[in-house]
């Protein structure tokens, strides 16, 4: 690895503000920097992801795509929520939100059932679902837990 000097003038002090294979070795060391910062965080978000699955109960679950993070979880529906709840606890919160339409063009509007767990050693995470009434379940331990129930309406 090379410091601070240009491939130009080896011999020379540091960096020469006007050599441009100065400029362009400081580019190219910026670059690398940036790369590996990068790499690590990727590598750092990726154990993060995979220490809070574990900790939730789904080991093996699938690495964060769409909007989640290592931090917020994606459930495929309530049940599968309900499991977490029943393993780790938490607090079961209820939003309206708008979700595109899978062709894109327009939104409907659902439920998001979110529950929120302190975990020791890794904070808070969330673990998300949106309610759908054709999985039925509202008699699920996570949906008694919804301080306001009528949220959820028959």
């Amino acid at each position: 690895m090379r410091f601070q000097t240009c491939r130009r003038h080896p011999n020379a002090a540091p960096f020469m503000a006007t050599c441009s294979g100065c400029a362009q070795e400081l580019h190219d060391i910026e670059q690398a920097n940036r790369a590996r910062a990068a790499a690590n965080r990727a590598g750092a978000e990726a154990e993060l992801s995979t220490k809070v699955r574990t900790a939730l109960g789904l080991p093996g679950y699938p690495a964060p795509s769409g909007d989640e993070t290592a931090r917020r979880v994606s459930m495929w529906s309530q049940h599968e929520l309900n499991n977490v709840y029943e393993h780790v606890g938490g607090t079961v919160t209820t939003r309206t939100v708008q979700r595109p339409t899978h062709d894109g063009v327009s939104t409907r509007t659902v439920t998001e059932i979110t529950l929120t767990v302190d975990l020791p050693d890794i904070g808070a995470v969330e673990a998300v679902t949106d309610w759908d009434e054709e999985c039925g379940g509202r008699d699920l331990p996570l949906m008694q837990a919804i301080p306001d129930a009528e949220l959820i309406a028959a």
